[in-house]
């Protein structure tokens, strides 16, 4: 089971900054950005953990004058470019104009926010709503880039003490398993937008299957599950509808395209892009993954658990 005390909240005393801890990333805000203004999902994720490794300090310019002049790009609505160890990312509307810009240095130890003055406040209405949707979950992204992380499309659980990670594109039924899961008594973790790192350091871990976490994060579904936690990951299923509940095997070759397609992966540039699919190809060396197609009925909780069983005993053998 996922260690309580670790992801327990610590108490702090009041600071100059705010900030917000996902999957052991403190990202620190400078006054006056308004915690509370956040969407209510990520409550749970406005306290300093134990378990924080990486930090990310903000800045905060607001308003940019050059966004409103940016040429129009309307077949480009993301940008992820890479110049003098300086990445930059541009978010725009269906129109092409610019709404916010992000800049840092590849580290993503800092990084600079700013936006539109025209075209932001109507389309995100503040800033702290904004990070409800692609401007947080870029920071988080480049944040991991170097350290074995990935924000993927699924859902994330801890079953038994064992983390799954469910990962499908809309309508393959993440939200409806979610919630099968949880009134079997499973405890999800996230129900659209799982994270996942290697951890710790792979030189120190106990086994290979043992060198995954898999994570909550406030960005959730129509379920709303948003835990602030983590479970060890033991195991990855690629799910879809079916007629009966069937776990079938993938070897690790046929899951890479499979898990690609449902990975957050800036592609515009090989320095960015290459260390995801590090992670990918150490994750898939490690951690077994099947096809999971299940009907939605309460079954599919005890087809998964018997399969984690089975797999946990192959793997003392």
């Amino acid at each position: 089971m996922y260690n309580k005390q670790e992801v327990g909240f610590i108490a702090t005393k009041p600071t100059d900054h705010c900030s917000l801890s996902i999957a052991g990333v403190r990202f620190r805000f400078p006054i006056p950005i308004n915690i509370a203004e956040f969407p209510s999902s990520f409550q749970n994720f406005q306290f300093e953990t134990a378990c924080q490794d990486l930090m990310c300090n903000l800045s905060c310019p607001g308003s940019d004058e050059a966004l409103v002049s940016l040429a129009l790009a309307p077949d480009n609505s993301w940008s992820f470019t890479v110049h003098d160890g300086l990445c930059e990312v541009i978010r725009r509307n269906q129109e092409g104009e610019a709404l916010w810009r992000i800049i840092a240095p590849l580290s993503f130890e800092h990084a600079t926010v700013s936006w539109n003055p025209l075209r932001f406040p109507s389309f995100y209405t503040s800033y702290e709503q904004a990070w409800g949707t692609g401007l947080g979950l870029s920071l988080l992204v480049l944040r991991l880039r170097a350290h074995g992380g990935l924000v993927l499309h699924g859902m994330a659980a801890e079953v038994d003490g064992q983390g799954i990670l469910c990962v499908g594109v809309s309508g393959k039924g993440k939200s409806t398993l979610a919630q099968l899961l949880d009134a079997t008594g499973a405890t999800v973790l996230t129900d659209e937008r799982p994270i996942l790192r290697q951890w710790p350091d792979p030189a120190s871990c106990p086994t290979p299957s043992e060198s995954f976490r898999i994570y909550g994060s406030p960005w959730p579904s129509s379920a709303g599950f948003a835990r602030n936690a983590w479970a060890p990951l033991r195991r990855i299923y690629f799910i879809e509808h079916g007629e009966f509940d069937q776990i079938t095997p993938l070897s690790s070759q046929d899951a890479v395209s499979r898990l690609v397609h449902v990975a957050t992966i800036p592609w515009q540039d090989p320095v960015l892009l290459d260390p995801y699919l590090a992670t990918v190809e150490t994750l898939l060396k490690v951690i077994p993954c099947a096809v999971l197609s299940f009907r939605p009925t309460s079954a599919v909780a005890d087809v998964i658990r018997t399969d984690l069983c089975r797999s946990s005993k192959e793997v003392q053998l």
